[in-house]
């Protein structure tokens, strides 16, 4: 039996649009993994009774609430208060939190202030749930038949507390068998009405399926959901529709491709990356990674210009024999008058060049093209690298 939960952020920076709630992604995305389904998101400003009247909305559809935010020692910090006059229990002052608080603020070198004993006051009852990523401490509470897991704001203190208390506490709700696997697949070139038309065919006679396609420039992504138990049953199924995508297909599932290639990037002792078409996409697309590498990177240099290449493959050619005492170079260039443009790589004495057309012939200079190429430089860099290192 599939367990339900919802989430409610508090804070009126995320009203006012200062942040988005990565949290509710986020948490729902590792509720999922466990076999939970959330079926709401609900943000609310820092007040009282708003916070009370929301946790009274969520918890009539879902016996499990997830909430985030207002644990601070501020003033509008007032997630505490409205948790604990939705359950109708008072505050208690917690002395473990408060020497913790002290202990850490020891560390810093600065005495605690009076203001964070305001973050040592749970609802009576309330199971205290300890922060190591900060100082605000989560609690988890039951009252009227439901159970309320209350965390700070900061992602990384979310992160911690799910880690260290919520995840144990919450897999064993929903048996594996009766979890539900998501299959994903993200395509290019193909909009999101042509996707549907060709697959389809294939969901005829599945009511158990449950299908939903998600556009992201420059993918269409296709999603299916179906339990655990029936995975056997849909095997055949899922290999079909990676047979009838495949000319389209960038990746699947979790694979990551700007990722991995960076994973194999890290490994030579010398990478140069020549960008001349995508204006500055390529790079948005490999930063994330390039940041996450670890405190000593190899050296890899990203250069882009925004010139047009009626030559494409040549141009790579020459950007790929710029610095030949690099021992990886990547590079890409277009877009001529056709729409065609070039990816290559050259590993030692070894170069690769391949001319290819664009998938939106009539926007050639538009966003969705020039991440379109990105994304498909990224692919292709990967592989190569992959067949000649295995």
């Amino acid at each position: 039996m599939t367990t339900y939960a919802s989430i409610l952020a508090v804070g009126s920076e995320l009203l006012c649009g200062q942040i988005s709630n990565g949290n509710a992604a986020w948490l729902s995305s590792k509720l999922f993994a466990i076999g939970i389904d959330t079926k709401r998101h609900l943000t609310v400003d820092d007040i009282e009774a708003e916070i009370t009247a929301a946790i009274t909305a969520l918890t009539k559809d879902v016996d499990l609430l997830l909430i985030t935010g207002g644990l601070g020692p501020t003033s509008d910090d007032l997630t505490r208060n409205g948790v604990a006059a939705w359950a109708g229990l008072p505050l208690q002052f917690h002395q473990a939190s408060w020497d913790r608080i002290e202990q850490i603020f020891q560390r810093l070198g600065a005495p605690a202030g009076d203001s964070n004993r305001q973050q040592c006051y749970f609802p009576q009852g309330a199971t205290v749930l300890v922060n190591e990523a900060g100082t605000a401490n989560g609690f988890m509470i039951q009252a009227h038949g439901k159970e309320v897991w209350v965390l700070p704001g900061p992602p990384k203190e979310v992160e911690a507390i799910w880690l260290a208390h919520a995840r144990q506490a919450l897999t064993a709700r929903t048996p594996a068998a009766d979890r539900k696997v998501q299959r994903k697949w993200r395509t290019i070139g193909k909009g999101e009405s042509q996707l549907a038309e060709l697959v389809s065919p294939l969901f005829v006679g599945h009511q158990d399926l449950e299908i939903a396609y998600r556009v992201h420039a420059p993918y269409v992504e296709l999603k299916l959901r179906f339990p655990a138990h029936t995975a056997t049953r849909y095997q055949a199924v899922c290999s079909q529709i990676e047979q009838v995508l495949r000319p389209w297909l960038f990746e699947s599932d979790e694979f990551n491709t700007p990722e991995a290639l960076v994973e194999r990037l890290i490994h030579f002792a010398s990478v140069d990356i020549y960008d001349g078409v995508t204006q500055g996409h390529l790079s948005e697309l490999l930063a994330p990674h390039l940041r996450n590498v670890g405190k000593e990177p190899r050296p890899i240099t990203l250069m882009t210009s925004w010139e047009g290449h009626e030559d494409p493959a040549g141009f790579v050619e020459q950007a790929l024999t710029f610095q030949m005492d690099t021992e990886v170079a990547l590079a890409i260039a277009g877009i001529n008058a056709q729409g065609g443009w070039a990816v290559g790589l050259r590993l030692g004495e070894q170069r690769f060049i391949e001319e290819r057309p664009s998938f939106y012939r009539g926007d050639t200079q538009r966003p969705r093209n020039l991440k379109a190429i990105a994304s498909l430089a990224a692919k292709a860099w990967f592989d190569l690298l992959t067949s000649e290192l295995n």
